[in-house]
């Protein structure tokens, strides 16, 4: 088969990617007996699922503070991918990079130079690919605390089909269009989600319904305050553009724009709406079961709801 020159490039950077990662293993940069004394938080989850939502509201915190995705640990490692949507001069990570001896070594420096910028004590690192490595940052953070968010694969397929918009290249936050099959969403909702129940009965692991936590976010807020050891504060959840310097950084709500805006219900249910008959069956050849498992529904009639009218997306 015959590949088109932008498929041609991903497939030549993705090995790129790979061999870089590979150097890095054999030199130790993924050192398994590393450890970090830091009560990091870290957030994860399928893509779309809300985790940006919850890392928005836990930056509100008086002593918490969260920066755009890092992607530190469930990608191969890459300053590109901190550079561009933290504003930080490449060279400056490169220093860091140099001064490290493991991934972890860095995260504790960047962190602390990041913390001690914003006038906060407590790191909350929000990447959704997190949820692929919950047993290494368990392991790398002794006293650190795990979120993972879970949606309703159904409205997941439905906003991962247009996502990302937005893309790290060479260096800069570029548009991209996005045009992902149901089949290929499904996946991954299935493959993520699994991955983080994997730890639901950890004792540092918390599992948030994003459902739940739209409908009634005080009382869910409350909840995640008192797991990871921080009075709830009222004002997590205000928005306020000024509350903080890092809301000015360009890749702060990278992809999602709108989790800065009022906590609202108005996308539950969206695959009403979106997901055609064919794609609803699509879906449960993949992912049905864990839909069931999960207690989304109780069996599969759901795909014989008639197709709602079509309003705007989400």
């Amino acid at each position: 088969m015959k590949l088109s020159p932008d498929h041609l490039r991903k497939r030549i950077s993705k090995r790129a990617r790979d061999k870089q990662d590979q150097s890095l293993k054999d030199q130790g940069w993924y050192n398994p007996s590393a450890r970090s004394e830091m009560d990091a938080v870290f957030i994860g989850g399928c893509g779309r699922s809300g985790t940006t939502l919850f890392k928005e509201l836990l930056n509100r915190h008086s002593r918490c503070a969260c920066g755009p995705e890092t992607s530190l640990y469930g990608l191969p490692f890459n300053v590109d991918n901190i550079a561009a949507p933290w504003d930080i001069n490449r060279n400056h990570l490169e220093s860091m990079v140099d001064q490290s001896s493991n991934l972890i070594e860095f995260a504790d420096r960047f962190a602390n130079e990041f913390l001690h910028n914003e006038g906060k004590k407590r790191w909350v690192e929000k990447t959704p690919n997190n949820v692929r490595a919950v047993d290494r940052l368990l392991t790398w953070y002794p006293n650190a605390r795990f979120i993972h968010v879970i949606r309703d694969g159904r409205d997941v397929v439905c906003s991962l089909r247009k996502h990302p918009r937005e893309r790290v290249v060479n260096g800069k936050i570029i548009p991209v269009e996005s045009n992902n099959p149901v089949e290929r969403s499904a996946t991954r909702w299935l493959n993520d989600t699994s991955m983080g129940l994997a730890f639901q009965n950890h004792p540092r692991c918390l599992e948030v319904r994003y459902e739940d936590f739209v409908v009634d976010p005080n009382s869910e807020m409350a909840k995640v305050c008192e797991f990871i050891g921080e009075d709830f504060e009222h004002g997590m959840l205000n928005p306020d553009p000024e509350s903080s310097v890092n809301t000015q950084r360009s890749g702060q709500n990278m992809n999602n724009a709108g989790a800065a805006r009022p906590i609202t219900p108005k996308s539950i249910g969206r695959w009403k709406t979106d997901l055609k008959q064919s794609e609803r069956g699509a879906f449960i050849d993949i992912a049905g079961e864990l839909l069931i498992a999960l207690g989304y529904v109780s069996d599969h009639s759901w795909t014989n709801d008639v197709q709602e009218s079509r309003g705007s997306p989400l």
